[in-house]
This record gives C-alpha cells, structure tokens and sequence, in this order.
C-alpha cells in the first residue's frame, strides 16, 4: 500500500509539475518566432522568461530609437550644410550682380561723360560758325556800304 500511494503521488507529481513545466517552455519557445530559446533556460520560470523578453523587446527599441535619432542628425546636418551652400551660392551671385550692376554704371557714365564733351565741343564750333556767319555779313553789309558810297 505504500509503494502504491508513493507510486501514484510520483505519477502526480510527474504529470502536474514536471510536465506542466516541460509543456509551459516549449509553448513559451514556440511563441517566440519558432526559435527554442529555452533549452540554455530550463530552470526559469514562465514569468521570469517574459520579463527578460521583455527587458531584451525594450532594450532592441531604444537601440532603434537611438538609430532613427541619429539618423535624423544626420539628415538635419545634411540640410543645413544644404542651406549653407545655397546661401553662400546666393551671396556669390549677389556680389557678381552687383559687380556687374557697377561695370554698367561706370560705362553708362562715362558714355555720358563723352557725350557731354561731344555736345560741348558741337556747340562750341556752332558758336563759332554763327559768329563766322555774323562776321561775313557784316564784312558784306561794309562792302555795300562801301560800294554805295562810291
């Protein structure tokens, strides 16, 4: 009677424990991806194997959050170099601009410069041909004079 009372509770104990153990971290090993992760685990327990995969899930994000956050430097370090050599280009062809604007100035001044000296020059032989006309007729008004009084 006692080998068969020890023999059941043996048989209990089996069956409620070591299975429900055994069944427990295959189940658990099936869950995750088809990858048996517990055979190096086999004395943890259900609870503690969903923390560590819990602690490794949470680990695995903010290893991806610091990528993306890096990623995202980076990318802002691109733009602003970006920018930077956009307004530099910018500020270069502003100075050539207004290089340019000032060559323009200077020729159209002193395109006015030359005209002004040819107008001067102009009305100065005018003048001189005015007087000449003045002085001739003078000369010819004399010379009828000249001619009447003989």
């Amino acid at each position: 009677m006692l080998i068969r009372t020890h023999m059941q509770d043996l048989k209990d104990v089996t069956n409620n424990v070591h299975y429900e153990n055994y069944r427990s971290k295959k189940l658990a090993a099936v869950t995750c991806n088809g990858v048996d992760k517990t055979k190096g685990q086999l004395t943890k327990s259900p609870l503690a194997q969903m923390e560590e995969e819990r602690r490794e899930h949470v680990m695995k994000m903010k290893k991806m959050e610091a990528e993306m956050e890096q990623v995202f430097e980076m990318k802002v370090k691109e733009k602003k170099q970006k920018l930077k050599d956009s307004e530099a280009e910018l500020e270069r062809r502003h100075e050539q601009m207004k290089r340019n604007l000032e060559a323009q100035y200077k020729e159209l001044e002193e395109k006015r410069r030359v005209f002004e000296d040819e107008k001067a020059t102009w009305e100065a032989q005018q003048r001189i041909l005015e007087q000449q006309k003045l002085d001739a007729s003078k000369t010819m008004e004399k010379n009828k004079k000249k001619g009447k009084i003989f």
